[in-house]
């Protein structure tokens, strides 16, 4: 008789276990969106926010199935109102002006999980975040097999072997000053992945403010153009030729410009398409 309770003690804590990890997550931002749609997450997502541009065609049918709370940052009013008790996104989502902080997300029973990958220029903590991930919402074997499949498809990538690395301008936005991609996140990784040397590699933040005069000074050979948002990259391009400081050197003449979709530089499923399309365009 004791044994048969016993044995049913464990399986009523194995049911409540796996009822307790049933997750109702909101994301707030497109890369891990997609991260927890790759990894087949989406019966626990019951909301989203943030689309840097359009979601990947291979998961748009799982995606049109979630609402989608916001095309920016959801109010708390939004947030809260569907009941969630998970969220992941960009880490300005838990300021005070925006859903709250973490403590104040904790308190309001919302566990807060946030990529280390966003703040690292480590490709292999994209890939620690998915298995994190996959851990959490129950879908470790698909986590680990999206894991397999993104260093599959970056192995096949054919990169152009030179002596030296061929030097890149990222160029994201501004006229002033340029807002560029820095050394400090995964796009600086990515571009020296696809056979690139960043010449803002020695700066401390993903992206950030740089100059004209070393851009003139580094006389990239290659541009890439971050692509996302109201400001078509056609504009960005037009800017750079006509009216920028820079509109003499070689790879402005010579049209050099890779553009690169925002998405792709963040630190989700995409990245291997960012390699591939820069190590085509440097391989021109």
């Amino acid at each position: 008789m004791k044994r048969i309770i016993f044995l049913f003690i464990c399986i009523c804590t194995l049911i409540l276990g796996k009822e307790k990890t049933k997750l109702r997550a909101v994301s707030t931002a497109q890369f891990t969106t997609e991260i927890l749609l790759s990894i087949g997450a989406e019966d626990q997502m019951i909301g989203t926010s943030f689309l840097d541009d359009k979601i990947l065609p291979s998961l748009k049918k799982q995606y049109d199935k979630i609402p989608v709370l916001s095309e920016r940052a959801p109010t708390k009013e939004q947030f809260y109102s569907i009941n969630p008790n998970f969220l992941i996104g960009w880490k300005s989502i838990a300021t005070e002006k925006n859903l709250g902080t973490p403590e104040e997300l904790k308190e309001n029973g919302v566990e807060v999980y946030f990529t280390k990958s966003q703040n690292s220029s480590k490709i292999d903590d994209i890939y620690k975040d998915i298995l994190t991930l996959g851990e959490k919402f129950n879908v470790e074997k698909n986590a680990e097999n999206v894991v397999k499949n993104m260093k599959s498809e970056i192995a096949k990538i054919k990169i152009k072997k030179s002596e030296k690395p061929v030097k890149v301008f990222a160029y994201d936005s501004q006229e002033t000053a340029p807002f560029v991609v820095g050394g400090g996140g995964i796009g600086n990784t990515l571009i020296e992945m696809a056979g690139g040397e960043n010449i803002f590699k020695n700066t401390s933040f993903s992206f950030g403010t740089g100059t004209w005069e070393r851009v003139l000074d580094e006389n990239p050979d290659y541009i890439v153009v971050v692509d996302y948002g109201k400001v078509n990259y056609k504009d960005k391009i037009k800017f750079l030729k006509e009216n920028s400081p820079i509109s003499e050197i070689s790879a402005v003449k010579e049209n050099k410009f890779i553009v690169v979709p925002l998405s792709y530089l963040s630190a989700g499923v995409r990245v291997p398409y960012a390699v591939k399309l820069m190590a085509e365009g440097f391989n021109k």
